[in-house]
């Protein structure tokens, strides 16, 4: 595998005109945590959305594992292994939890009436595997819907690490969190880089900090700054444009 799993050159995109990124530059490596962070509107979702293919970029590339994605389809991309979770819980809320995580861990996607029905020992074994690292193996036959909020995100969360990315997108997956449960999702992804790489999107940084991973401070469709929390949090820019805004404004708005 190469050094950089994802590396991101020269990336512009305009809508009517308008520069949502200008000439970026990213990369993560394989096996890691890098956290990308900055003001509403910086750019943040429209780098997410380069990357699984949803939006093409005007000019750069977007190199993963070696090979430009630029112009590839969703579905190549996610074949080829980049998941993204969303802000919101995407679960299943009539089904149980394990039925969730059965339909995001299945090959097999012509299931019957009952999605327990043939799946085969490797299914069963990660399902096991991924209640177990998102704590749900004591709620496996709730039904969804009664899950608390911070659960359903780590049932989602579960359900995207079931279908084994090497890249996983994580879109402010503490929104709406309690204290402790924030805590418990940062030991939650720390734990994923044991096979996973993942890009987290957030604005708390309480957790930012607690995930002890490299930052990237996007402004104004620009990389304003990339270094630890330490060095993002001393740099008088960054202060200026963002984190003293983010003391003052609601950290999830």
């Amino acid at each position: 595998m190469p050094d950089k799993l994802l590396q991101i050159e020269e990336l512009t995109v305009s809508f009517d005109g308008f520069k949502a990124l200008s000439d970026v530059h990213f990369s993560i490596e394989p096996l890691s945590i890098k956290v990308l962070i900055g003001p509403n509107g910086a750019g943040k979702s429209t780098l997410c959305d380069c990357i699984i293919g949803k939006v093409r970029p005007a000019t750069g590339k977007i190199i993963y594992k070696g090979k430009d994605i630029s112009r590839a389809p969703e579905y190549r991309i996610n074949q080829a292994g980049i998941c993204r979770k969303f802000q919101a819980p995407g679960v299943l809320e009539r089904l149980s939890v394990f039925d969730n995580l059965a339909v995001a861990t299945r090959q097999n996607r012509s299931w019957q009436q009952n999605f327990r029905l043939n799946l085969s020992k490797p299914e069963k074994d990660r399902i096991e595997e991924t209640l177990e690292l998102v704590g749900l193996e004591k709620r496996r036959n709730l039904q969804a819907s009664y899950l608390a909020h911070g659960e359903k995100q780590w049932l989602e969360i579960g359900m995207v690490v079931s279908q084994n990315p090497d890249l996983l997108l994580l879109d402010e997956p503490t929104a709406g969190m309690t204290a402790q449960e924030t805590a418990k999702t940062a030991e939650l992804i720390r734990k994923l880089v044991e096979k996973h790489t993942v890009l987290v999107i957030d604005h708390d940084m309480t957790f930012v900090e607690l995930l002890k991973a490299p930052v990237t401070v996007l402004n104004q469709g620009q990389v304003l700054k990339e270094g630890s929390m330490e060095e993002v949090r001393s740099d008088p820019e960054v202060i200026s444009v963002y984190l003293g805004r983010a003391h003052e404004e609601p950290i999830h708005a």
